[in-house]
């Protein structure tokens, strides 16, 4: 799918503490966004400014996310957000299985969201990594593929976005980034499984792989450069308006080259 527009995911988290600064925040960087050609973000505030940043939204550059849903839709599920909720809210992407709340959720829990997110119509952001690149570090990605997968129902691949996330990865001293080439590692294992799990090549071409893991504009070239990568989860630098319009920029620029070598060949 390679007319399909870089996606820049930005992951909030508990970083923006007023609807006035969400807002604010949202709309300091959309209008330039939505000049951009090759660049499409998805931003995800906190839960309870989701509807009041989604009103904002007037250009199919920029649409917003969730960032988790509990899958039922009501019920006596104390200090929880459904997706219907999330739908209703204006969201239209949901990040789950993030490396911050694994701990707080079974494997079953993260199948029975991306069930629920889809039946919805809407698309999930499905977070895996490896915790180190030990001797299992395959094999752990190839489980928690399965471990969604074997429970979800096998359809609109074109609506499922892998982001790959290696927990060794994320780190607010920036000491650890992973590389293009480990990318790459976790891409080929990624893409097998899926194929085994879907059965079909088609299917897996579908799906929107991204990478996320103390990215920020100092290392996303290694990645425009040297990786197959449809887009970018950005977490600690998603909420610094300057650092993203450079991250849109340098974009930009490698997909203009892309297109003016092919159409030189």
């Amino acid at each position: 799918m390679k007319n399909r527009k870089k996606m820049i995911v930005a992951n909030w988290k508990m970083n923006v503490t007023s609807e006035k600064d969400a807002v604010g925040l949202f709309n300091s960087i959309k209008s330039v966004v939505a000049k951009l050609d090759y660049t499409q973000m998805i931003c995800c505030p906190p839960h309870m400014y989701v509807n009041q940043v989604a009103k904002q939204v007037n250009h199919p550059n920029y649409r917003v996310g969730g960032q988790d849903a509990y899958p039922e839709e009501s019920g006596s599920r104390t200090g929880e957000t459904s997706v219907l909720m999330m739908k209703n809210s204006g969201a239209e992407y949901v990040i789950l299985g993030h490396s911050e709340r694994r701990h707080l959720e079974t494997k079953s829990d993260v199948a029975r969201k991306v069930t629920a997110v889809l039946e919805h119509g809407l698309k999930p952001i499905i977070c895996i990594g490896e915790e180190a690149r030990d001797k299992n570090w395959k094999k752990t990605l190839q489980q928690q593929l399965k471990d969604v997968f074997n429970r979800v129902p096998k359809k609109e691949p074109e609506n499922i976005i892998i982001a790959y996330e290696p927990i060794w990865a994320i780190s607010s001293d920036k000491k650890n980034p992973a590389t293009s080439t480990e990318y790459m590692e976790a891409l080929e294992v990624i893409k097998k499984e899926l194929q085994k799990i879907f059965k079909t090549a088609k299917a897996v071409e579908k799906i929107r792989f991204l990478y996320g893991g103390s990215l920020d504009d100092k290392n996303i070239e290694d990645f425009l450069r040297h990786a197959e990568v449809n887009g970018f989860l950005v977490g600690r630098v998603s909420h610094d308006p300057r650092i993203l319009m450079t991250m849109f920029r340098l974009i930009e620029d490698h997909v203009q080259k892309e297109i003016f070598a092919q159409i030189n060949e």
